[in-house]
């Protein structure tokens, strides 16, 4: 048996917690004293963790209460199990939010270091990006991509992690969208333009064909908003002259010329 004090304890559930289960009939003592001391049965240790679990999956106290009312029927051996599968579950629940969590905050961090600031219309976007389901996605790359592609495609660096290619294009695309008044061939520009075709062939594994096929599904028609972050329409209009003057001035000739 438990005095009220030895199962706050217990559970790092406070006294005062214990005494609003009793009055609600959540968590009931299994001997009162005559002087109002509580005392609990070892199946109270048992009781607050499925108490506790189900409100981290959201529960009311009402809600507990029928359930808890429901398993009285079931053996001690099957409330434990119940108890403990509820547990798990919470924990998975609370590993899948700090998971998406984790991504919201690289993509915010990414995304700053890539335009120098962030706005809310920007975080909005990013948490209905993660949000969008893993179906939705296959069959977006379904309809634009053969399997091959989609491998490489999915494989492109991605803002909502920490991948150190992340790192290595929003620091270019800053100084892109910071040197846009940079004549296409200008010493700056041109470099700039080396580095993009560097980035391209690695991210996009060599595929020039596939490069293209990406860089129009992703640009946005005249007035509209960026497709994906950083590469609004006068962004990618200045990649494509610097890269363009690039492939005509400094491109090696093929074998065959």
């Amino acid at each position: 048996m438990y005095s009220v004090g030895a199962l706050s304890k217990a559970t790092n559930i406070t006294i005062r917690t214990l005494h609003y289960y009793d009055e609600l009939g959540l968590l009931k003592p299994s001997r009162v004293t005559e002087a109002g001391y509580r005392y609990y049965a070892d199946e109270a240790i048992m009781q607050l963790h499925q108490i506790t679990a189900l409100k981290k999956l959201g529960f009311t106290l009402a809600q507990i209460k029928k359930i808890l009312a429901e398993e009285e029927s079931q053996s001690k051996e099957e409330r434990w199990k119940h108890s403990l599968h509820l547990q798990l579950q919470a924990i998975e629940e609370e590993k899948q939010r700090l998971d998406h969590l984790e991504q919201l905050l690289y993509i915010t961090l990414n995304a700053i270091e890539m335009t120098g600031e962030i706005k809310p219309d920007d975080i909005f976007m990013f948490i209905k990006a993660l949000r969008t389901d893993t179906r939705t996605r296959q069959e977006f790359f379904a309809r634009h991509f053969s399997e091959d592609e989609t491998r490489i495609i999915t494989n492109l660096p991605n803002l909502a992690t920490n991948d150190p290619r992340v790192k290595v294009w929003a620091k270019l695309l800053r100084e892109i969208r910071e040197h846009l008044h940079e004549p296409p061939d200008s010493p700056v520009a041109q470099e700039l333009a080396r580095r993009v075709i560097e980035c391209s062939e690695e991210f996009f594994q060599g595929n020039e064909e596939l490069t293209n096929k990406y860089w129009s599904l992703i640009r946005p028609e005249q007035g509209e908003s960026a497709r994906v972050f950083g590469l609004d329409r006068e962004t990618m209009d200045y990649i494509d002259q610097i890269v363009d003057w690039y492939l005509a001035h400094y491109e090696e000739p093929s074998p065959e010329q």
